[in-house]
């Protein structure tokens, strides 16, 4: 996914990562993630803001301009957006940004995790759908890295460090935190995509080194150091840089290693877990279950008899007998109940619907068998 989004990998790793932008030239505008007709799905799906705005020249619109009241669920809800009203506030010339689609679009959704997967670091994606000439946000910068990819139309950027650019459908920018830029549609209608990366600095892991240090370090600065001149300041200071300097010497760079991995989890993609949790009522022998797409488990082996089952956000106690219809279940591949190794046929099923309603299986519908 990462090759899609900035073309050769090695190069961007080596010379752009954090460093410099990057223009971007590419015929796929990335059709089977998102387009103009999502767009309209999610304006029609009785959106709320945040999840949809309008802005004019770098202003965010009055939202009384856009949103309609609407009963929903027994209550009345002001902030519902309008798509007849953000249709013609696009013809008159207002931006739509849709925010977080990586929450609200399933496509997105799957392409946001498969790249969090790859850059080890956390992604949220927005789209841009801009009339032509217009100019949605003023002049700024982001204090996170940015990829964007242009999806239909073209738009004029201006980018510190590569001047001025013209993105067509499939063209892209990255710019690393901090590059000042700005962007207008041309004679088309514009629709980007803004995908942020939230870079886990060095910083924030040396930080955290000494976060879990303590000590002295949580102390707080002596009463009266902001005035009083008994208090040498200077020399508690130096006592902490001595405490932080003797607490980075100890460290090991494995163990930080070892626990910076431990808390990066997949993002969680619950796709077709209520589905299955309903259908594992009629779940038998020819039902087709499936490791759930963001589940990575791990098995333990205990010494009475027993085995752990490490999920996502659970463990789980399952008899040794299971090891080897859960090993089947971990390759990742569809596998039809009936055929889970080394169980009679009522274990099979009782250890199928454990499991999706532990959530580890998804039961796969017949019609994308």
């Amino acid at each position: 996914m990462l090759e899609r989004c900035i073309g050769d990998v090695e190069r961007f790793r080596d010379l752009n990562w954090g460093r410099a932008p990057l223009h971007i030239r590419t015929d796929d505008c990335l059709p089977d993630i998102f387009g103009l007709d999502d767009v309209d799905e999610l304006i029609a799906s009785a959106a709320r803001r945040p999840e949809a705005r309008l802005v004019r020249n770098g202003n965010t619109v009055d939202p009384a301009e856009y949103t309609t009241t609407l009963r929903l669920g027994g209550r009345t809800v002001s902030d519902v957006i309008d798509p007849a009203k953000v249709a013609d506030r696009l013809v008159s010339g207002d931006s739509i940004v849709l925010q977080s689609v990586h929450r609200t679009s399933r496509p997105v959704s799957r392409f946001a995790s498969a790249l969090e997967v790859e850059l080890g670091h956390p992604v949220q994606v927005n789209a841009y759908l801009t009339p032509p000439g217009a100019v949605g946000l003023a002049p700024h910068v982001d204090e996170h890295d940015v990829i964007v990819r242009q999806l239909h139309g073209t738009k004029a950027w201006h980018v510190a460090g590569l001047g001025d650019i013209e993105l067509g459908p499939g063209d892209g920018i990255y710019m690393p935190a901090g590059t000042r830029h700005h962007a207008a549609a041309q004679d088309q209608m514009s629709l980007h995509l803004t995908i942020g990366i939230l870079a886990i600095t060095y910083r924030a892991v040396v930080n955290r080194v000494l976060a879990r240090a303590g000590g002295d370090l949580d102390r707080p600065l002596p009463v009266g150091w902001n005035h009083d001149p008994q208090v040498r300041l200077d020399d508690h200071l130096a006592l902490a840089l001595d405490e932080a300097q003797k607490v980075l010497a100890d460290a090991d760079p494995i163990a930080i290693a070892r626990t910076e991995r431990g808390r990066r989890r997949p993002r969680r993609d619950d796709e077709g877990r209520v589905s299955s949790v309903v259908r594992r009522a009629d779940l038998d022998a020819d039902t087709v279950v499936q490791l759930a797409r963001t589940e990575t488990p791990r098995l333990e082996a205990l010494e009475d008899g027993f085995m752990r089952l490490h999920l996502l956000d659970r463990q789980l106690r399952l008899p040794d007998t299971t090891r080897p219809a859960l090993e089947q279940l971990l390759l990742g591949r569809r596998v039809r109940v009936g055929e889970l190794p080394g169980l009679d046929a009522s274990s099979q099923c009782v250890v199928a619907r454990r499991l999706v309603i532990e959530g580890m299986l998804r039961i796969v519908p017949e019609t994308t068998r």
